[in-house]
């Protein structure tokens, strides 16, 4: 019986997912055999000049705790990363190599703990002379030209979503109607702290609302008027500093209500807040014309349109969205997230040959 297991790294800003998944012939795909959660000192990650600083203060603690629960290195067949924020990057998997490492590494690239899921996977699998990869990159999408074009000749559209979790959560629900996912047409809604929805057609984003010109999400303004935002940048009492933190970080939902914690939200409706609840559903307006706008991308062609990420749970929240733009095709509930899943299956499929590993 032949096995094989795979390191799976996720960094995130403050911790580091890692999970050791073991394939046999005669399982049905991937199974977690050790996971853990490392939660890192606020203090130490701070005191580090950039990300890519992190490095070996990581990958030391992830290799501490493989030793802790005596894992036999000679088993691991390739090591997998979540992909960073690295800009023309394609959907799918890139065997990771230097160079890949070292743009991950550039200060040109923004500053987002994803980027060390490359470094960290190269680092723990050249010694052992295993492959490394990266899967569904942030910015991994393949968007139409005609998607690229902003209205400003100078600025250029660019895909950043959460399509690690999208896209295994479209492929599961094609797996269980019994057809394949690439022949179908699904917009996907990731919601978690950030909201980002997707147009799929032939297992690929085209176009994509994000962060910064999508819906507003507990923490992320979306996209703003122009000419009112633009005074708020000169008006004389934003830094830059100020205006990131706007976009990211402190808009949304904080913003307006000061909490980030959407069950903090929904406590206070359910106490009778009606300025709580008319910005909660102006958060699912903003979501489901944000779905509406990539319908048409799909020319109103959509098979389903799936609800996912941590706040899926909310049944209010879904409700409300689905009041909105159920008339465009069937909504599909499908909460929580599948990342660490998701790279492993991506990972097994390219050591198996069924999907061939790009390089950057």
């Amino acid at each position: 019986m032949e096995m094989n297991d795979i390191l799976v790294i996720n960094p995130g800003s403050t911790s580091t997912k890692i999970a050791v998944y073991r394939y046999c012939s005669e399982s049905n795909g991937p199974a977690p055999l050790l996971e853990e959660n490392i939660v890192h000192d606020d203090e130490i990650i701070n005191a580090f000049p950039n990300v890519a600083a992190q490095k070996n203060y990581r990958k030391d603690m992830i290799l501490d705790f493989l030793r802790r629960s005596f894992y036999d290195f000679k088993r691991l067949s390739a090591v997998v990363g979540r992909g960073g924020m690295v800009y023309g990057l394609s959907g799918g998997g890139y065997q990771v190599n230097e160079k890949l490492c070292d743009r991950m590494a550039s200060p040109d690239i923004p500053q987002h703990a994803s980027s060390l899921g490359a470094l960290l996977a190269f680092a723990i699998a050249e010694p052992l002379h295993v492959p490394s990869y990266i899967y569904d990159s942030t910015m991994g999408c393949d968007l139409l030209d005609t998607v690229k074009v902003t209205g400003i000749a100078e600025i250029e559209k660019y895909g950043a979503t959460h399509l690690l979790n999208s896209r295994a959560q479209a492929m599961i629900h094609a797996a269980s109607l019994g057809r394949a996912y690439r022949s179908m047409q699904f917009i996907v809604c990731h919601m978690g702290g950030g909201i980002t929805v997707n147009a799929w057609k032939d297992g690929k984003v085209i176009d994509v609302a994000s962060y910064d010109d999508g819906p507003m999400a507990p923490e992320r303004s979306g996209g703003v008027p122009l000419l009112l935002f633009q005074k708020l940048c000169f008006d004389g009492r934003h830094t830059q500093a100020d205006i990131e933190a706007l976009i990211s970080g402190k808009g949304g939902l904080y913003s307006y209500l000061g909490t980030k914690d959407c069950r903090e939200v929904e406590r206070r409706i359910a106490e009778g807040d009606t300025y709580a609840k008319m910005i909660y559903e102006a958060m699912a307006l903003q979501i489901g014309k944000a779905i509406a706008g990539l319908s048409c991308t799909l020319k109103g062609q959509v098979d389903f349109i799936i609800l996912t990420g941590g706040i899926a749970y909310s049944a209010l929240l879904t409700d409300m969205i689905r009041a909105y733009c159920g008339h465009i095709g069937e909504i599909v509930v499908m909460p929580g997230e599948r990342e660490m899943e998701a790279l492993a299956a991506g990972a097994l499929r390219m050591l198996q040959g069924e999907e061939e590993a790009k390089r950057y």
